[in-house]
């Protein structure tokens, strides 16, 4: 799903994949975009099934945005028309030569035009990654009481600060994204932005985080609190 609309595409999208999982209650569900890719590279989703899942359904949310990821994506449409798997895939805007291609293999594109401009920025839980990366502390601390306001678990912004954190060590000590393990991607942002954190400042604020969290879980400390205050000693 793509176009101008992008508040109605989002919302049918929602409506079809909640649909899915309802019809599907053994499913899988990913939702996977340029920021934990590398986490589920294609390969794995396409031919990959769960011990006790018979399908993936796979949303791809504005993984486009990545060239890429969009390269790869095009290049293995034909194995993800022959999957077993649901794939699902929401665009902002998608470049005619692409979504040709996307026509060819997709069962269904559905195009939502028609609102002039997107007004309010779409909230993307994944943006305290980048401010991170910038040792912008203060946008850190405004995106995690934007997380708390929006309801997002404090658990699921800890995993994407943690992931974030674990690409930046990995990529400081790799000469390429193959080496690291890592999409091109996440690799060229990690690697550029390592400059930014000394090796003992990543390895104490790792370390940090696993301690926060399993004092959280153990009811010692607040989860929230905690993350406030790491990211405001960056």
């Amino acid at each position: 799903m793509h176009g101008t609309d992008y508040e109605k595409a989002r919302d049918k999208t929602r409506a079809l994949t909640d649909a899915l999982q309802k019809k599907k209650p053994d499913a899988l569900f990913y939702r996977i975009t340029t920021g934990n890719y590398s986490e589920n590279p294609i390969s794995s989703l396409v031919a990959g099934q769960g011990l006790f899942a018979s399908k993936y359904i796979v949303f791809y949310d504005n993984i486009f945005e990545s060239k890429d990821i969009k390269e790869e994506i095009v290049e293995g449409l034909q194995e993800i028309k022959e999957s077993e798997n649901i794939f699902i895939f929401l665009e902002k805007e998608i470049d005619k030569k692409t979504l040709t291609k996307m026509e060819k293999y997709a069962e269904k594109v559905q195009e939502f035009s028609g609102a002039e401009k997107i007004k309010k920025k779409e909230y993307n839980p994944f943006a305290v990654s980048d401010a991170l990366l910038s040792r912008d502390k203060k946008r850190l601390w405004m995106l995690l009481m934007e997380a708390k306001k929006k309801g997002n678990a404090a658990e699921e912004i800890h995993g994407i600060i943690w992931w974030q954190m674990k690409a930046l060590k990995v990529a400081s000590v790799s000469k390429d994204a193959k080496e690291a393990e890592l999409s091109p991607f996440v690799f060229s942002k990690a690697k550029a932005a390592s400059g930014n954190f000394s090796d003992e400042q990543v390895d104490v604020m790792l370390s940090d985080l696993v301690s926060m969290y399993h004092d959280a879980h153990r009811g010692e400390k607040d989860l929230w609190v905690e993350m406030e205050r790491w990211g405001l000693g960056l």
